[in-house]
């Protein structure tokens, strides 16, 4: 893609990052105005200016502190923001035509609220995944491969279903499911296949480190989301790379 769209994903990618800092909180705690609600500081609750709602900006001349109260502000919102724009980035360098982009941009906000929502509450909020898996299913009917969009998100889903049902919910959450649905709507079949091993290496991995770190137990939760969209952007990325990798071995 020409640089002004990448440029253009950069600063979509923060704006995008901003909106996500506002929903993530709203959703969970359930505030009125989830969508369309004035910014406020989450300490005094006043009201944001435009100029404190600048991306990455505002944080780093409030030097992380609320304008009014004076309380910190978490590292939560540069954080996403950054992160947004670094990925929408990546995307737009990849992207064939602006349509195709425009809906791979659509999917990369989905994941990035499944990462942030699930690391921070433990939890996945179906406000976003439901429209998430039905923007997936009808752009892989225009722009990808819509058979191989069904196969995937049937894998996905069936996948942690069986995980689901056959713990009675010990094992792994139902919001799980939705992304195992919402994966493979986004990769396709083989995708998500490489998606899930790399998610589950990522898990264990991280698994191990914790408990011999002493820094969790067997009886520790850990959100699966973060992994599962680990595994989804790297497979985005990378996943004929490694299909092809793995074949020659």
């Amino acid at each position: 893609m020409p640089h002004e769209y990448i440029l253009g994903a950069i600063t979509l990618g923060l704006v995008i990052g901003s909106f996500l800092n506002v929903i993530i909180p709203r959703l969970h705690h359930s505030e009125s105005g989830i969508f369309f609600g004035r910014s406020h500081c989450p300490k005094c609750f006043k009201r944001l200016s435009i100029t404190e709602n600048i991306p990455v900006l505002s944080y780093m001349c409030l030097r992380g502190k609320c304008r009014h109260c004076s309380k910190h502000i978490s590292f939560w919102y540069p954080a996403i923001e950054l992160s947004s724009a670094g990925l929408f980035a990546a995307v737009a360098y990849q992207a064939n035509s602006l349509e195709e982009l425009l809906w791979q941009l659509g999917l990369f906000s989905i994941l990035l609220f499944i990462f942030f929502y699930d690391l921070r509450y433990k939890e996945i909020h179906d406000a976003v995944m439901i429209p998430g898996i039905v923007l997936a299913l009808i752009g892989s009917f225009f722009i990808g491969d819509i058979t191989s969009s069904l196969l995937g998100s049937a894998v996905g889903l069936a996948f942690f279903a069986l995980q689901y049902y056959a713990s009675r919910g010990r094992a792994i959450g139902a919001g799980d499911m939705r992304i195992g649905a919402f994966m493979g709507a986004v990769l396709g079949l083989q995708f998500t296949l490489i998606a899930l091993v790399i998610s589950y290496i990522l898990g264990s991995i991280v698994s191990i480190t914790l408990l011999a770190t002493k820094k969790a137990t067997a009886k520790t939760a850990l959100p699966l989301g973060p992994f599962l969209v680990t595994g989804t952007v790297i497979a985005f990325f990378y996943g004929e790379q490694i299909l092809r990798w793995y074949l020659t071995i």
